[in-house]
């Protein structure tokens, strides 16, 4: 039995020492200077899309501050694609400016409504970029600008810097949180060593003709549209640049109720994605396609919060029954450097100390997200994360 119990550690080792290095190394690789070439000579057309589910609580103040962003109007265009939203929503943001696209699918996607809006714009409306905001986003007022800036020809897609615009509640703080490790390891650390960055669902910027292929070539019934696009992209050698220093504000989940559903969809749309991009991921590593191989190990990552829990129970069992392996506890310090080494500056303050309080009530949620998944649920069932109206005010 011991024996069989040092086989089955040693494997374990080996495989969660693989998340372990992976993160350290891209960790580590997001603190070198990354130079980003500017341009201000050419200004291009771009096209605002948000797309809209029940959101008419927060869509107008949204809508309104898209079309008050620091850009030539005549190359300023901001759609919005209503999926079942009021009719008075729909008129009052007709009345800003704003082109409202009104669809009702009976299987709602986000890929759908991007499609719609943008099968709206053929023909004369036809921009140079698509840049896609959710609902609940907002830009700085010369966000445009700058993004217009780092266009480069040969670089299609590009991932603005998605942060936090609310601290309202402990919850949202350890979100924000996450997201800025994500942003870390994922995306400044994989253009820091020449992969694309990965994409985060909006603040996404695309030369118009990639985002029409990429729409029309993914499945549109999966409710995790982004790891579509990564994979898509990938697979076609397509570049994803990360653009950290253009922030656009996503609201975070305050209510454990809401954090749980949004982690049940993603870790359901992560399961299903390892399951059919496996194969074609190691085919992808013989054939030199990296970034898509690598796409597909991100797949195969434990969640961090959910592998951080599981290092903890690791180092404190190799420490009961006296394991003669002192690598989990190795393990542990060396994934709780990567996680502090990745924490956005901003987050140092003595107030926010009491997120460690909510770090097991997270965990708990997520473990009860995993429980609730149920088969191809990220393809077959769209489910909403509701969100919250944070006015101005209140994030100041």
């Amino acid at each position: 039995m011991q024996v069989l119990w040092s086989y089955l550690e040693l494997i374990l080792l080996i495989l969660i020492g693989i998340q372990v290095f992976y993160s350290l190394i891209f960790a580590l690789v997001a603190h070198l200077p990354r130079k980003i070439k500017r341009q201000d000579q050419k200004q291009y057309k771009i096209t605002i899309l948000i797309p809209s589910y029940k959101e008419d609580v927060i869509i107008l103040q949204t809508a309104k501050q898209a079309l008050e962003l620091d850009y030539p109007a005549e190359l300023m265009h901001v759609v919005v694609g209503s999926d079942q939203m009021k009719p008075e929503t729909v008129e009052k943001l007709s009345a800003l400016g704003a082109e409202v696209v009104v669809m009702n699918f009976e299987h709602s996607t986000k890929s759908k409504n991007l499609l719609a809006q943008m099968q709206a714009q053929e023909g004369e409306k036809w921009p140079d970029y698509f840049l896609i905001l959710d609902a609940d986003n907002r830009m700085d007022k010369n966000g445009l600008l700058e993004t217009n800036a780092i266009i480069r020809e040969d670089i299609p897609v590009y991932q603005l810097h998605r942060t936090a615009k609310n601290d309202n509640t402990k919850l949202a703080v350890l979100d924000g949180i996450t997201e800025g490790i994500s942003n870390t390891i994922f995306r400044e650390g994989h253009r820091n060593l020449g992969l694309s960055s990965a994409l985060i669902g909006s603040g996404m910027l695309f030369e118009a003709a990639t985002l029409k292929e990429t729409l029309e070539n993914i499945n549109k019934d999966s409710a995790v549209e982004d790891k579509l696009f990564e994979f898509y992209l990938n697979e076609h050698r397509k570049t994803i640049d990360f653009i950290p220093h253009i922030p656009v504000y996503d609201e975070k989940v305050s209510q454990g109720k809401n954090f749980s559903n949004q982690r049940k969809r993603w870790i359901a749309g992560q399961f299903h994605a390892l399951r059919v991009f496996f194969f074609p991921g190691l085919i992808a590593l013989f054939k030199g396609n990296i970034g898509f191989f690598d796409k597909m190990l991100q797949m195969a990552l434990i969640p961090k919060l959910l592998f951080a829990l599981l290092l903890f129970v690791a180092a404190a069992l190799s420490f009961v029954f006296s394991s003669p392996h002192p690598y989990w506890y190795i393990y542990l310090g060396l994934y709780a450097f990567t996680l502090f080494i990745c924490i956005p500056r901003s987050y140092f303050q003595w107030k926010n100390l009491g997120i460690f309080i909510e770090l097991p009530k997270a965990a708990f949620y997520m473990l009860l997200a995993i429980t609730r998944i149920r088969k191809n649920q990220s393809v077959k069932q769209f489910e909403h994360t509701q969100k919250e109206f944070i006015s101005e005010e209140e994030e100041k």
